[in-house]
């Protein structure tokens, strides 16, 4: 993934929030930080890039490992190097009380990483550090990151798309190279006509909250109210569940039932279609919301939502699937059969016939009444 891929390793690189990487630079360590910010800021990049220039070596605690953290944070690494010990997600850590103590004990300089700055689990936790908040960086900001990952992915922007990109991601840098992912992955060029690949945000961030409550909270009636309002087809609901359910459920056992929901959900999609009985949706949605819900164990993985691969290639495939259609509308008259005949079986014809030259594309556009674009479909090899 691009956000992997093109993740800043100085604290130089980082989007934003200028004031506050000095402030780290500068500080001398006598209390742990509580680092807090909206998602996708950059809060864990940020750390791994402290890291990198100050030359700790960067532990993290999370809640496989925090009954061991009191030996963690009071040592050194095998190397006599300083640790960076850090705890991302801090709120959402079971044993709260084991950070209190560490907070109270650690020899290594400590961070805290959390989006929930509100949360009560906190009360504690924030009068035994100091605290320092991310904010958004600027759009313009955001604009100039992703004009640098096109320049590296040798791809050509057009237009105003990376402006539309970042503003719709208001602020969350993460979201912004994703969508920029979805649109630019595979191509040498993007502008404005490939928007289409990409939903407002506002859309995207409740699909990440319902997704919130079904993998990760363990509430079976909050986890199938968490569609109702949803403004997403069922079938779409169910593909993200699917692409993101392997990331965040950690045994094999509690991922196997819980994709026994799921493709019985998708039974139940799938009658809907044949017999046009919305009733099903009933089943379907507790299935897939609520089985999905208890089916997993009480640790999880916390991990970054992504969006449904089959989505994006349908999304991609769009503009191929329309030429070949109006391609096989045209022709069928003259060949006598359905468009679907022409579009599996004499498209792949007629491009074989093109490429070894028995056949002038042009000519035969001309005859057909093809327009510039359906002719060019026909002409790729």
């Amino acid at each position: 993934m691009w956000v992997n891929k093109h993740k800043p390793k100085k604290l130089e690189e980082i989007v934003g929030n200028k004031k506050v990487i000095e402030g780290l630079r500068r500080y001398n360590w006598e209390k742990p930080l509580l680092l807090h910010g909206p998602t996708g800021v950059g809060k864990t990049t940020l750390v791994e890039a402290l890291a990198n220039e100050l030359n700790f070596d960067l532990v993290e605690i999370n809640d496989s490992n925090i009954e061991n953290s009191r030996g963690i944070v009071q040592s050194h690494s095998l190397f006599g190097n300083r640790k960076l010990v850090f705890i991302d997600n801090v709120d959402r850590i079971h044993d709260i009380r084991t950070v209190t103590k560490i907070l109270k004990e650690s020899r290594n300089p400590l961070i805290l990483i959390t989006s929930d700055f509100k949360s009560k689990r906190l009360a504690t936790v924030k009068k035994l550090c100091q605290k320092v908040q991310m904010k958004r960086p600027t759009s313009a900001s955001i604009i100039k990151l992703l004009r640098d990952i096109c320049e590296k992915e040798g791809i050509e922007v057009r237009g105003k798309i990376l402006k539309w990109i970042a503003e719709n991601a208001s602020g969350d840098v993460r979201a912004a190279i994703n969508d920029l992912e979805t649109v630019a992955k595979g191509k040498n060029s993007i502008g404005e006509e490939d928007m289409g690949l990409i939903e407002e945000r506002d859309r995207i961030s409740d699909i990440y909250k319902a997704l919130s409550t079904i993998l990760i909270k363990k509430d079976i009636q909050e986890a199938i109210k968490s569609t109702y309002d949803l403004d997403e087809q069922p079938q779409d609901i169910l593909l993200w569940i699917d692409e993101n359910l392997p990331n965040v459920v950690r045994g094999k056992n509690e991922l196997n039932q819980a994709y026994k929901y799921l493709s019985r959900a998708d039974i139940f999609l799938g009658r809907i279609t044949d017999r046009q009985y919305w009733g099903f949706l009933r089943y379907a949605n507790s299935l897939m919301t609520a089985g999905v819900n208890v089916s997993k164990g009480d640790k999880v993985n916390f991990a970054m939502y992504r969006f449904p691969f089959y989505i994006i290639r349908m999304s991609q495939t769009k503009k191929e699937r329309n030429l070949k259609k109006n391609i096989g509308s045209k022709l069928s008259g003259e060949f006598h059969c359905s468009s679907k005949t022409i579009a599996n079986e004499y498209i792949p014809l007629l491009r074989t016939l093109i490429k070894k030259g028995k056949m002038d594309a042009r000519e035969f556009g001309e005859r057909f009444r093809l327009d510039e674009d359906e002719v060019g479909y026909l002409m790729r090899s």
